[in-house]
Formats: C-alpha cells, sequence, structure tokens
C-alpha cells in the first residue's frame, strides 16, 4: 500500500510539471513543434547523449539536495511515501544523474501541449517507480536490500548505456522528424 500511496503522489506532481511545461510553451511560443522545435530537441538530445556517455563534460542543471531522509524516520511509513513520491515526482528538485529530464522537459515545453507534457511526464515517472515495485521481487528479504542496492550500483555502467541508448533513440526521431517534415 506504501508502494502505491508513493507511485500515486509522484503521479500528481510529476503530471503538474508536464501539464506546467506545456502550459508555459503555448503560453510563451508563437509557434509550436515544427522544424526549429525539432532540430533544438535534436541539438539538446545529442549534447545529452554526448553528456551521459562521457564524451563531454557538461555539468547538469539541477537544484543538488536529497529527499529528505528524515521522513522516513520521523513519520509513518504512508506519510513518507507520499512525500518522497510528491518530492521525487517534480523531477527536478532533487539530484539527476543523467540528463534525459531535460530533452523531455523541453519536448513538453516545445510542443506547447499540456495534455502531451502530463502524459510525457506521467509515463516518465511511471518508468522511475517501476524500480519501487520490482525491487521486492528481486530479494527472498528485507534483509536484502543492501545486497540489491549494492548491486543495482555495481550495474550503474549498463543502467547509463540503456539510458543513453534511449538517447541516441531520441536523436533518431528527432532527426527523422526534420528530414520527413513531420513536424509542422
Amino acid at each position: 500500500m506504501n508502494v502505491t500511496a508513493y507511485t500515486l503522489a509522484g503521479t500528481v506532481t510529476s503530471a503538474l510539471v508536464g501539464g506546467s511545461l506545456g502550459l508555459l510553451g503555448a503560453a510563451v511560443l508563437p509557434v509550436h513543434g515544427g522544424r526549429a522545435g525539432a532540430i533544438a530537441l535534436l541539438v539538446l538530445a545529442l549534447l545529452a547523449a554526448a553528456r551521459d556517455s562521457g564524451l563531454v563534460a557538461l555539468p547538469l542543471p539541477q537544484v543538488g539536495r536529497q529527499t529528505d531522509g528524515r521522513w522516513a524516520k520521523t513519520l509513518e511509513l504512508r506519510p513518507a511515501a507520499v512525500l518522497w513520491g510528491l518530492d521525487i515526482g517534480l523531477v527536478f528538485t532533487t539530484w539527476l544523474n543523467l540528463s534525459g529530464a531535460w530533452v523531455l522537459a523541453a519536448l513538453a515545453f516545445l510542443t506547447g501541449n499540456p495534455t502531451f507534457g502530463v502524459a510525457l511526464f506521467v509515463a516518465y515517472w511511471l518508468g522511475r517507480a517501476l524500480s519501487v515495485w520490482i525491487g521486492p521481487l528481486l530479494v527472498d528479504s528485507a534483509t536484502e536490500t543492501s545486497r540489491l542496492l549494492a548491486t543495482l550500483f555495481d550495474q550503474r555502467r549498463l543502467f547509463r548505456f540503456a539510458h543513453v541508448a534511449g538517447l541516441a533513440c531520441t536523436v533518431l526521431v528527432f532527426a527523422s522528424w526534420i528530414v520527413t517534415g513531420t513536424t509542422s
């Protein structure tokens, strides 16, 4: 039940972030999408892939703070799970290790479509929250959590590779939009 509360809370704030980016784009951009938008997204996705693969050293714009661990120690489990979900679901209020979220933010903004922004960020959040649902299936007992976390940490290069592969696919999509002219 706490995992559900965490997931639902993060869904709410991720939807707010995505919708707000789409709404902001609708309010400030004279034209949404189009070739210029696709080129901007292509450049951003290329930079993100180069950064995350280690080819270029680019700082990642971020708040650089951790979700408050005291919540888990001072609150009941459900309220702590809700607060963690609300906080992490905001995407940009805690540490970011990979830059793909910025590509999604640019996409939501440049489309100027709040509904699309909501869908995009809710999908992103559900992908992040999936680890909380799958984690318990990978261990026999809660006492093995530290071993699971150590194993995941040891496999971080694999996760980074998967992220860069996703960004490469994103680059291909944006490039195809530019070439085929399907952005207008």
